[in-house]
């Protein structure tokens, strides 16, 4: 009786044995089992971070005041299942400054090849080819319900990429910091006498950078006309060029975003055109500085001849200077 008892022991340990180790395989495969195809494909269209380039309220481009802050907007989906949407919005109506943010978050899974669906969003969000379309109800200020649709696309995208390969910008960006008040108590009359009337790039080899001119006029303000042969999407977005995706072949839109005018012309032989209108401080008798903008300065090298350094930031994050000479026509 003891030895049938022992045979029985070791043949129950035996058969445990065998079936834990049968399910730590299955388990095993299970883990190591690969997302399907169309998953990893969809994965890699949707993961990384997505910019806005235009946006509609009732199929009406939105304002570019609104548009200032929208563009702005960031989405970022992650591989592991999550997502957030970041929308800037322009602050209280007596600010300037884009101070409210709507956030969303939540997951999202791939249901078939670029069919993904989100949770978690009071939006409806769309891939849709190299886009993703956000729907959102919104209720205006007289209490009706409206539709936003907001475009998004890679921040790698084509359309961001430079014309050209020139390593310096071919134009200045003049800066409208309201923080930065260059003022002076110096008396610049001498050297605005000096400067009244129009000045024009010298040394240019571009044809459409030899069209850009400098016009002092009185009262302390210039007026800034800058030429660029061609534009891409990150020029539109700088300027709140709300432009739809993707890009269309033939448009011609003009922008008025503060002291700035510019228009974006695509059969033009300059398709980009920028008129800032700025105001400008004499500081002593070489240098000129604008007002609202430290990145940008003149310099009086005699009646005839002014020099126009502009600081930027490159590619590297390294601060640069270029300088840019204009003679008196």
């Amino acid at each position: 009786m003891k030895i049938m008892n022992s045979k029985f022991y070791y043949l129950l340990l035996f058969i445990t044995v065998f079936a834990t180790s049968c399910n730590s395989d299955d388990d095993n495969k299970a883990d190591n089992q690969e997302a399907p195809e169309y998953v990893t494909e969809t994965k890699a269209s949707l993961t990384g971070e997505w910019r806005l380039v235009s946006s509609k309220i009732d199929e009406e481009n939105v304002s570019s005041a609104d548009f200032e802050c929208l563009k702005n907007s960031l989405a970022e989906f992650k591989d592991d299942n999550t997502y957030k949407l970041n929308f800037k919005k322009r602050g209280p109506s007596t600010s300037s400054l884009c101070t409210e943010t709507s956030s969303q978050s939540g997951t999202y899974t791939v249901t078939a090849l670029n069919n993904v669906t989100f949770f978690n969003s009071t939006s409806e969000i769309k891939l849709i080819n190299d886009t993703l379309q956000i729907t959102t109800v919104i209720t205006g200020a007289d209490s009706k319900t409206q539709t936003q649709v907001d475009i998004f696309v890679r921040s790698d995208n084509d359309e961001f990429e430079e014309p050209n390969t020139a390593e310096e910008p071919e134009d200045v960006e003049v800066a409208e910091d309201e923080t930065t008040d260059n003022t002076s108590t110096y008396d610049g009359s001498v050297v605005v006498a000096k400067l009244l009337g129009k000045w024009k790039i010298d040394g240019a080899s571009d044809d459409c950078l030899q069209k850009n001119t400098i016009e002092f006029t009185s009262g302390s303000i210039l007026e800034f006309i800058q030429h660029q042969k061609n534009f891409n999407r990150s020029d539109l977005l700088k300027n709140n060029a709300n432009v739809s995706y993707p890009m269309p072949k033939q448009f011609k839109i003009v922008v008025n975003s503060g002291i700035h005018n510019v228009t974006f012309d695509t059969e033009a032989d300059c398709k980009f055109i920028k008129k800032s209108t700025v105001e400008y401080v004499v500081t002593d008798e070489k240098s000129v500085l604008f007002k609202n903008s430290p990145n940008v300065k003149i310099l009086v090298e005699d009646d005839s001849t002014i020099k126009l350094n502009y600081e930027y930031t490159d590619k590297d994050s390294n601060k640069q200077t270029i300088e840019f000479t204009y003679v008196k026509i």
